[in-house]
């Protein structure tokens, strides 16, 4: 046998064993996926950095979306720190008692801008509450907010407090019940999946929910008076997180990698995403001749005023979780949104 021919062989032995190997070597981390086709977080964000994920690392880690979610909606926590998936998003406010401090994010009028206020709440997180170790057993990859959710009902415009009196809204969070229940309405904390059902069948008039959002769940018809509030009634958290040992598993090169198309990155793209999905909302409202308003000066200071307790409530909450002195977390926030928005 000639030598180019051993050499030939040699040659391709030695290349399928390196495929071999960088198949062996690949990581694949499976991902727990809750949001309908469609829906814009899912379409503009998730879906394309998982991509990137396999990209930014060179084929050494790939993400896995699941044909159905793992366990609840509510339960996405649980099921990361458990290993049941190693990739989920989750809403902090479906597990109300668990992060008292980064509940400071849903308190009122903090910020109407998701693609200011998700990478101010990250950088915030990062930089003054993850000592207090609230997210143990998972690896939050970005704390981020999606649009500010806004008031939809099927009863009656809301011009004035009396208007939310006795009205059946769904809550997405502690904040937003606490928020509700000042108002005059009735909360009920149900994941967003269920609301078209509740709405429906009459056990709900409404929910707060971020206007993209309106569409995917076909609640157009179901909830034709929408309410905007200026400075926000409340902010939406929710995280993208890891199973903590898998994290850990991965090469500090790929944390890396990974790190730098996350966090504050994820979160900005997260609400520069539900800019565009807002206005698909507004504009089928509007062709279906649905009431949109926007909340007059007058409500909002009643809204002001009524809701101003919320701070101090969450303040006792954050000094029994160890805040010595939660009106500095107060505007240390309030400082690093000032500072995304300038631009810092």
């Amino acid at each position: 046998m000639n030598t180019s021919r051993l050499f030939g062989r040699a040659l391709a032995a030695a290349t399928l064993a390196a495929a071999t190997a960088t198949v062996s070597a690949q990581t694949v981390l499976k991902h727990s996926n809750w949001f309908p086709e469609g829906q814009v977080m899912r379409v503009k964000v998730i879906d394309p950095w998982i991509k990137e994920v396999e990209k930014i690392t060179n084929g050494r880690v790939r993400i896995e979306t699941l044909p159905k979610v793992v366990g609840s909606v509510p339960g996405q926590y649980d099921v990361a720190r458990d290993g049941q998936a190693d990739i989920v998003v989750f809403s902090n406010g479906y597990t109300p008692g668990r992060f008292d401090i980064l509940e400071i994010g849903e308190l009122p009028f903090m910020g109407d801008k998701p693609e200011v206020f998700g990478p101010a709440l990250h950088r915030f997180y990062t930089k003054y509450t993850a000592k207090y170790g609230e997210y143990k057993g998972v690896h939050p990859l970005a704390v981020f907010v999606v649009a500010p959710p806004q008031l939809f009902n099927n009863k009656r415009p809301l011009r004035a407090l009396a208007d939310f009196k006795g009205l059946k809204i769904r809550s997405n969070s502690t904040g937003t019940t606490t928020a509700l229940n000042l108002l005059g309405a009735i909360p009920v904390t149900k994941p967003a999946t269920e609301t078209y059902e509740l709405i429906a069948s009459g056990v709900l008039d409404g929910t707060v929910m971020p206007p993209e959002s309106i569409l995917p769940f076909k609640l157009v018809e179901a909830s034709p008076y929408a309410t905007i509030i200026p400075g926000a009634l409340t902010n939406s958290i929710l995280t993208l997180a890891i199973n903590e040992n898998r994290w850990k598993s991965l090469s500090q090169q790929d944390r890396d990698a990974i790190s730098k198309i996350s966090g504050e990155a994820f979160a900005r793209a997260i609400g520069q995403a539900y800019i565009a999905g807002n206005e698909a909302t507004w504009e089928a409202m509007r062709k279906a001749n649905k009431s949109i308003e926007t909340a007059n000066p007058a409500l909002v200071a009643d809204m002001q005023r009524v809701l101003k307790p919320m701070e101090a409530s969450w303040a006792e909450k954050a000094r029994k979780r160890g805040v010595e002195e939660p009106q500095k977390l107060l505007d240390a926030l309030r400082a690093e949104v000032k500072a995304v928005e300038a631009g810092r």
